[in-house]
């Protein structure tokens, strides 16, 4: 192993791909050459891997972190793929019900909903997945194997009022006054996932670099040696990364990754 090798971990949504704009051309460009110099590219996002679609894993990405931190893939080999408890679904279903948020349950294969009740107006994710790939949609029960949840908080008052409780089993994102919030199983994140991913890589922590732009970023960017926030990141996010670049279709990445001199 080169001792100079560099991993670099990126965010998918507002960092390398947005739906109306896609991936940035300089961003492409940027991949492949760090594979060419022999660094690790890793994405690193809060979707769970069966929404990690083909314009993604298109991309010269040589490891998956997904469901923040709860999957862990490397070269095609799975590294872990935590599930929750039927227990501690059935206590997070009971919770969401009682505070009226719909919840989206996330696994590796298949996404669990409501499909009498919720739709593509509660989860827009939905659209796309009855659209390309309704086999990997399931209806929801307490048995699904999944990894984390995704809550549409149509009831700000009443979700502000559980997290206590949810707390009591999970790490609870928030994302401002968005009506959603993630629910990661505790002891589970973004950061973790890198952490699990460079022990088992021997990398030094020292040659770790990351990219983000959500609330779910925001401890990812703090561990790294070299925490990235992109330009379009909202002000916590940039309050807490070291480092700053350019909005993603300002060529963010690509600038980033030059002035490190990774390119």
């Amino acid at each position: 192993m080169k001792e100079d090798r560099k991993i670099i971990f990126f965010d998918i949504d507002g960092t390398i791909y947005e739906p109306r704009k896609g991936v940035p051309e300089s961003t492409r460009r940027a991949l492949e050459r760090l594979k060419e110099k022999g660094h690790i590219p890793v994405i690193c996002t809060g979707r769970p891997r069966c929404t990690v679609f083909p314009e993604i894993t298109s991309l010269s990405f040589l490891g998956v972190i997904a469901g923040a931190g709860t999957y862990l893939e490397y070269q095609g080999q799975v590294l872990r793929d935590m599930r929750l408890s039927r227990e501690t679904v059935e206590q997070a279903l009971a919770l969401l019900g009682e505070a009226g948020c719909p919840a989206l349950l996330e696994g590796t294969e298949y996404l669990y909903y409501d499909g009498e009740r919720d739709g593509p107006e509660t989860f827009g994710i939905l659209r796309r997945m009855l659209a390309e790939y309704p086999e990997r949609l399931r209806t929801s029960n307490p048995e699904a194997e999944i990894g984390k949840i995704t809550v549409s908080v149509k009831n700000h008052q009443g979700f502000e009022d559980y997290i206590p409780r949810l707390e009591e089993l999970f790490t609870v994102i928030r994302y401002g006054e968005k009506p959603v919030a993630e629910l990661v199983p505790r002891g589970m994140s973004k950061a973790q996932g890198i952490q699990a991913l460079i022990k088992h890589l021997g990398i030094p922590w020292e040659n770790t670099f990351a990219f983000g732009d959500g609330p779910n970023d925001r401890e990812m960017l703090q561990y790294v040696r070299y925490g990235v926030a992109m330009g379009n990141s909202e002000g916590s996010v940039l309050a807490a990364a070291e480092y700053k670049t350019e909005r993603m279709e300002q060529n963010g990445v690509w600038k980033a990754l030059e002035r490190f001199g990774l390119l």
